[in-house]
């Protein structure tokens, strides 16, 4: 039985649902270091409205625009989360209905006219939709083709309604500065709402005409919302060198470091080094700058997330002074062995999965469950062995999640600073001042070519 087949259904604020996203909300805020918004504006407040965000992180990405709207919003996921029936009753009781792919088996296809008069149904009672127009995540940044499915439903959907109503598409471009840990900052973009009446001729002449144009046009808006690096060749290249350069960037232009201005330093530096690197008259230069930029690169510890993480705040840790470290490694120590049983369980479950992009979403997931419960044992074992009262016993819960979670946004960048400052000490000492002086150069070179 589906939920949200009727008005009534569509504007339900069930208890478990707000009580959900209430929590789910706080856990988000923990979770990431920063978070930005940006274009809330935008968001129609009546009326059928689809979200269209890109997608590159998972469960992440849906909560991102979930969270922080006035409306209940109906989510399509992948079909494969519904195989157990008491998973599908959960999904479909927090509003989120199955779409079926093609590496669901062709045969499966065919259920998707069920899945679509639903999430038109939704619509054509004013509600509001989510859909993942690429069809599943990458962990690139960048927007890979659109499928039809979220075309096919706002235009169904427009040629519904007729004139009464305008069914709108809200773009939203979401991006992260770091995918698989907790502690990154996280900005979302709401875009300029896209009216699919103005499509609903082109659809009614040829449905395949009409869909393809509001495709591009929806395509075009979230490029202008997210990094979009399609340089094949040298995608690491062009994106490394944006996070590299990003402070000289933001020096440049006396813009304080946020969120947002890492964000939008990244994404126009990613711009001129993709112009840069297609012109055939700069090779001689293009060599010079891969040649440095791989001395540092290819030195560097971790996963290509952590890579990136690295170089963005390279000097700062180059030159972070070895008493300052001793310090934030106590001041994290608290918070370290209060999340060390949690961490080693959700290690064990994240390995599980061989899909990089899901990892942050069985982080914060296994997070929001089990750290609460893990303090809660935490708190009442003095209650039992040294008879502390139940006010006691609160106080230390409190303290023990709040060192927690404040604790564990900072740990994992830490982690990644002390394997980088533990190898460079087993390096010959030349290391340190010649990334210090490859930086340099590079550096220089950013500002003549994408920082001025």
């Amino acid at each position: 039985m589906f939920l949200f087949n009727s008005k009534k259904d569509i504007e339900r604020s069930s208890l478990l649902y707000t009580s959900l996203r209430f929590y789910t909300r706080i856990c988000f805020r923990c979770f990431y270091k920063n978070i930005h918004y940006t274009g809330r504006e935008n968001i129609p407040d009546k009326g059928p409205v689809i979200f269209a965000p890109n997608h590159q992180n998972a469960l992440m990405d849906a909560l991102a625009v979930l969270l922080w709207q006035k409306r209940p919003v109906v989510f399509m996921a992948r079909a494969d989360m519904f195989q157990k029936k008491w998973t599908a009753f959960l999904l479909r009781l927090i509003k989120i209905m199955p779409v079926y792919r093609m590496r669901d088996g062709y045969s499966k296809l065919s259920k998707n006219e069920q899945q679509f008069k639903e999430a038109c149904s939704v619509l054509l009672n004013n509600g509001t939709l989510c859909l993942m127009p690429e069809g599943s995540q990458d962990g690139h940044r960048r927007l890979r083709s659109l499928v039809k499915g979220l075309f096919r439903i706002a235009l169904e959907a427009q040629l519904a309604v007729g004139k009464s109503r305008d069914v709108q598409i809200v773009p939203v471009g979401i991006d992260y500065s770091e995918y698989e840990q907790p502690g990154a900052d996280l900005v979302v973009h709401f875009g300029k709402a896209i009216f699919v009446s103005d499509f609903a001729a082109y659809y009614e002449q040829d449905p395949v005409l009409g869909m393809n144009v509001l495709r591009e046009t929806l395509a075009e808006k979230i490029k202008d919302l997210i990094t979009d690096i399609h340089n094949a060749d040298c995608y690491e290249e062009i994106y490394g060198l944006s996070r590299l350069l990003s402070p000289a960037y933001l020096q440049a232009r006396d813009l304080k470091k946020s969120a947002l201005n890492c964000f939008e330093a990244r994404r126009q530096l990613s711009l001129r080094l993709k112009e840069f690197f297609e012109n055939k008259n700069e090779e001689k230069t293009q060599t010079s700058i891969l040649k440095e930029f791989h001395v540092i690169y290819d030195v560097l510890p971790g996963s290509r997330e952590d890579k990136y993480c690295l170089l963005e705040n390279l000097r700062r840790i180059l030159e972070r002074q070895k008493l300052k470290i001793v310090f934030m490694a106590l001041a994290l120590f608290p918070a370290y062995i209060i999340n060390w049983p949690i961490r080693k369980v959700i290690q064990a479950i994240v390995k599980l999965d061989k899909d990089r992009q899901m990892h942050s979403s069985y982080r914060f997931a296994l997070s929001a469950l089990l750290l609460p419960l893990w303090c809660i044992v935490l708190s009442i074992l003095p209650v039992l062995l040294f008879n502390f009262s139940i006010l006691q016993a609160f106080i230390l819960f409190l303290v023990f999640i709040l060192a927690a979670c404040s604790g564990g946004r900072f740990i994992p960048a830490f982690r990644r600073e002390f394997r980088l400052m533990r190898f460079l000490h087993a390096q010959p000492s030349e290391l340190r001042s010649k990334l210090i002086s490859t930086l340099n150069k590079l550096e220089d070179l950013g500002r003549d070519y994408f920082v001025a």
